[in-house]
């Protein structure tokens, strides 16, 4: 990779990985989280019932190859803007979010409110009681050869709105649940479950292929 961290926009997930994490576990990790929201969108309806759904799919990272090593605080807080979400890694750090993870998150989300994505993806939705959540991972290279993985799910309700001059430019009180964990995947651990998940998602792909 050519720059300190690479960012993706993968749905409702922004993935991070940091420039040492091999292309072969990213694959991996990538494979593993879509896996997870398939698995989570099929048990709950994550507009209804969101601290079910990132639950599940955190408890679904756990039962194929991730070792669960910590949580962030599930915690609320209430904002005024969009952009003061990079406050956000300050406000849940918990034990979930080491020194190299903390760093991550907070490039991850700087990167994300200073992107074209942002404005589309917030702008879509930003309207009074309006509710929407997503998740910024941040990944980064163990010592030990695997990969720390931290899901840092955020839901957003918007309330007492008040119109800016353009959509972006928006506010009100944003009240931002979190939810999340640590988790550390080698491709030792995950190595039993590789094959099945990509078929799984090689036939959901056929699928969506034939539904067009």
């Amino acid at each position: 990779m050519s720059s300190r961290n690479d960012t993706l926009l993968m749905g409702n997930n922004l993935v991070s990985f940091e420039a040492s994490v091999s292309r072969s576990l990213r694959d991996d990790i990538l494979d593993c989280l879509l896996y997870a929201e398939h698995s989570a969108n099929k048990k709950h309806d994550r507009s209804l019932h969101w601290k079910l759904w990132i639950e599940q799919y955190q408890r679904v990272l756990y039962q194929n190859g991730g070792r669960l090593t910590g949580a962030i605080n599930a915690d609320q807080l209430i904002i005024q803007h969009i952009r003061e979400l990079r406050y956000v890694p300050y406000a849940i750090a918990g034990s979930a979010t080491s020194r190299e993870l903390q760093a991550v998150l907070e490039r991850s989300i700087s990167k994300l409110l200073d992107s074209s994505h942002a404005r589309t993806f917030f702008n879509s939705w930003f309207s009074s009681g309006r509710s929407e959540s997503f998740q910024v991972i941040p990944c980064c290279a163990n010592e030990g050869g695997g990969v720390s993985i931290l899901v840092c799910g955020l839901q957003m309700t918007s309330r007492a709105f008040k119109p800016g001059p353009v959509a972006w430019e928006a506010g009100g009180d944003l009240t931002i649940r979190s939810n999340g964990g640590s988790f550390l995947l080698s491709e030792e651990s995950y190595q039993p479950y590789r094959e099945r998940i990509r078929a799984h998602l090689a036939r959901q792909a056929r699928q969506a292929i034939l539904e067009l």
